[in-house]
C-alpha cells in the first residue's frame, strides 16, 4: 500500500498549488519495479494551474536520490495526470513539485513511499502515460558515429576533437554551427575546431559516409555548453534506403555519468537510454506526422539538459533551448553584516527589468562547493610565498566539508594545474611546497583556464584569486577574460597581495571581474593581512543562497543581459552577478 499526502509549501509569494499525489506500483520492469504516478490539483486551484504543468519527480532512499525526471503534462478535466518511472523497491521518500506554464502558479508534494518486488512483468495499458512506451532503455548504440570525450569542454583559439567511425566510412564531414568544417577521406577521423577569442556555445557536427555515397550515421558534441546543464542535441539523418526509416540521434555532453535519456516524439515517449550512443531508427511516415521532437537528459550529479526540434515540411525550422540561470546572492544588512536565515519569498529576480519566477532556492547548508584556488606563483612572489602558502591551506582547511571539492591552479608564465577537483584539503599546502614562484604573470590566461573547470557543475561555486600584479604574459586579453567571466558566471573572489595604492589598473581589473560576478575585492597591503582577508571570504562562502530561474529572453548570444535581485526587508541589499552573457 502506497499511501499520498498534501503538502503545503512557501514555494512562492502566492498560495502554492494543492496537489494530491498517489503511487502505485505496476509490475517488473527492465530493471525494477515500474510505478504509476498520479498527480491531481485541487478543485479550488484547477484554474490558477492552467492546462500543462511542468513536472519534477524525485525519489530518495538512504538520503540519495536515486531516480528524478521532470516532464510537461497536460491535466485531464478533474485536474489529474499520470506518469510512469522505474524505482528500486525499498522504503523511501517522494518529492513532486509542479509549476504552471501559463502563469507562475507552483506548487509541491512529499509524501513516504514503500516499493514491493514485483515479479509480474510490466504491460503499459492502452492508453496510458506515454512515458510507459520507453520504459524499455534501448542498449547504447555501436558501429555508429561517436565523438571522443573531449580533453576539455571548450574555452578559447583551437582544440581537437576526434571521432569513432563505423566500418566502411569512406568520408567524414565535420560541421561547426551548421557550416562544414573539413571534409576527411581517411583516418584519422579528426578536426581542429576554432573557437576563437570569446568562449560561446559551439556544436560541432561528424556526419559518416559509405564509399556510395549512402549515410551512415552522425554524431554531435557541444563545446563551452552552459555551466549548470547537460548539452544535449537532437540529429535526425536523411531517410535510409531501403524505406528503413530515418535515424534519430540524441547527443549528450558528458554521457559518462548518465541516469536517463529520453525521447519524445510530440508528446509521446519512443525511446529512453541509460547510456550513449543513443540512436534510434523512426518509420520514415511517422517522422513526416510529427510536429516536435524532443528530448531530455540527466546524470548521477542531478544536472539536466533538454532539446527541442520543431519539424516541418523540409526538415528543422526551430531550434529551441531554454537558459537555466543560477544566482549565487549574498545579501548584507545597513552595518554591513552577513544575513543568513532569509526565505524563498524575500527574493525578487529581475532580467532586463522583468521580474521573473523562481524555479529553486538553496542556502549554503543545502548544497556542497565547488571550489577553484588560484594562486599567483610569479617571481615576485618568491619572499612572500611562505605566507601564501599557510594562508591558503588554512582557508581550504576551514572552509572545505564533506561533500565540497576543490582544484588548485598556480600560474606564472602559464596556469599549471596542481590538483584536479580534490576533496581532502590537507594536500593543498604538500601541492604548494612543491611550487618555487618564478617568472611572468599569465593572469587573463589563468583565469580563463580556471573557469573553464566549471562548465558542467550545477549547484554552489566560487573560484578565489590570489595576485600581486598586473598581467604580462598572457595570450587571452582582458575583454575576452571578463567576458568569459560573465558567461560562466561563477563568483570571482580576487585578493590584490601588496598591490600599491599608485597601481590603479590592475586595482581596477581585480575589482571589475569581482563585481561583475556577484563577488568582492580584496587587499592584503602587508605582511599578515592575508589570513583575515580568507577568513573575510570564507564568511561570506558560508552565507551564499542560490537562486535558480528559466531565462525567457529572446536576445541573441552575443547580447549582454542584466540581472537585478531584490530582497525584502528594512536596510537589506542583496550582492549577486550583474548580468551575463548567455552560454548557448
Amino acid at each position: 500500500m502506497v499511501l499520498g499526502m498534501i503538502l503545503s509549501a512557501a514555494v512562492a509569494a502566492a498560495p502554492p498549488l494543492a496537489i494530491r499525489v498517489e503511487v502505485q506500483p505496476l509490475g517488473r520492469g527492465p530493471q525494477a519495479t515500474v510505478v504509476g504516478i498520479v498527480l491531481q490539483v485541487a478543485p479550488e486551484d484547477r484554474a490558477r494551474a492552467g492546462e500543462r504543468l511542468r513536472v519534477s519527480i524525485s525519489f530518495v532512499q538512504g538520503g540519495q536520490v536515486v531516480d528524478s525526471g521532470e516532464a510537461v503534462v497536460n491535466l485531464e478535466q478533474d485536474g489529474s495526470a499520470m506518469l510512469y518511472r522505474e524505482w528500486p523497491p525499498g522504503d523511501g521518500e517522494v518529492r513532486v513539485a509542479v509549476a504552471s506554464l501559463e502563469g507562475t502558479a507552483r506548487g509541491g508534494w512529499i509524501g513516504k513511499v514503500v516499493v514491493p518486488i514485483e515479479t509480474k512483468p510490466f504491460e503499459p495499458i492502452p492508453g496510458g502515460a506515454p512515458d510507459a512506451l520507453a520504459l524499455a532503455p534501448l542498449p547504447p548504440a555501436s558501429g555508429t558515429v561517436h565523438f571522443r570525450t573531449p580533453v576539455r569542454g571548450g574555452g578559447i583559439e583551437a582544440m581537437q576533437l576526434e571521432a569513432d567511425v563505423p566500418e566502411g566510412t569512406a568520408r567524414v564531414e565535420f560541421f561547426q554551427d551548421a557550416q562544414l568544417l573539413y571534409q576527411r577521406q581517411r583516418p584519422p577521423w579528426t578536426v581542429s575546431v576554432p573557437l576563437g577569442q570569446v568562449a560561446k556555445r559551439t556544436t560541432v557536427r561528424a556526419v559518416a559516409y559509405a564509399k556510395d555515397g549512402s549515410f551512415l550515421g552522425e554524431d554531435a558534441v557541444v563545446l563551452n555548453a552552459p555551466a549548470n546543464q547537460l548539452p544535449v542535441e537532437i540529429l535526425l539523418g536523411p531517410e535510409l534506403a531501403g524505406g528503413q526509416g530515418r535515424q534519430v540521434t540524441v547527443s549528450v555532453g558528458g554521457a559518462g555519468g548518465l541516469t536517463e535519456v529520453v525521447l519524445r516524439a510530440d508528446d509521446r515517449a519512443v525511446a529512453r537510454w541509460n547510456a550513449c550512443p543513443c540512436v534510434v531508427t523512426l518509420p520514415a511516415e511517422t517522422v513526416k506526422q510529427l510536429k516536435v521532437l524532443s528530448a531530455e537528459a540527466t546524470n548521477r550529479d542531478g544536472l539536466r539538459g533538454e532539446a527541442v526540434r520543431v519539424l516541418g515540411s523540409t526538415g528543422y525550422t526551430e531550434s529551441v533551448r531554454v537558459e537555466v540561470v543560477e544566482l549565487p546572492v549574498t545579501v548584507f544588512d545597513r552595518e554591513g553584516k552577513l544575513v543568513t536565515d532569509l526565505p524563498r519569498d524575500a527574493f525578487r529576480v529581475f532580467e532586463d527589468d522583468k521580474e521573473v519566477p523562481l524555479e529553486a532556492f538553496a542556502t549554503t547548508e543545502e548544497l556542497p562547493l565547488a571550489l577553484g584556488i588560484l594562486v599567483d606563483t610569479s617571481g615576485s612572489m618568491l619572499d612572500q610565498f611562505p605566507e601564501v602558502r599557510q594562508a591558503v591551506g588554512g582557508f581550504a582547511s576551514r572552509l572545505l566539508r564533506p561533500g565540497d571539492r576543490y582544484f588548485l591552479m598556480t600560474f606564472a608564465f602559464e596556469p599549471r594545474m596542481q590538483l584536479e577537483w580534490a576533496t581532502d584539503p590537507q594536500g593543498l599546502v604538500g601541492a604548494l611546497e612543491r611550487v618555487t614562484p618564478e617568472g611572468g604573470t599569465a593572469l587573463f590566461d589563468a583565469v580563463v583556464r580556471a573557469l573553464e573547470l566549471f562548465r558542467g557543475r550545477r549547484g554552489r561555486s566560487a573560484l578565489v584569486l590570489l595576485s600581486d600584479g598586473d598581467d604580462n604574459s598572457s595570450r587571452s586579453s582582458w575583454d575576452v577574460t571578463l567576458r568569459y567571466a560573465r558567461t560562466v558566471r561563477a563568483p570571482i573572489f580576487t585578493i590584490g597581495y601588496r598591490i600599491s595604492k599608485l597601481d590603479f589598473l590592475i586595482r581596477e581589473r581585480l575589482k571589475t571581474i569581482a563585481a561583475a560576478t556577484g563577488a568582492e575585492v580584496f587587499y592584503a597591503p602587508k605582511k599578515g593581512d592575508l589570513a583575515d582577508v580568507y577568513k573575510r571570504i570564507d564568511q561570506q562562502l558560508r552565507a551564499q543562497y542560490l537562486l535558480t530561474y528559466r531565462s525567457p529572453s529572446a536576445k541573441a548570444a552575443d547580447q549582454f543581459r542584466t540581472v537585478r535581485v531584490e530582497v525584502k526587508g528594512d536596510g537589506l541589499t542583496a550582492r549577486s552577478i550583474a548580468g551575463y552573457f548567455p552560454s548557448q
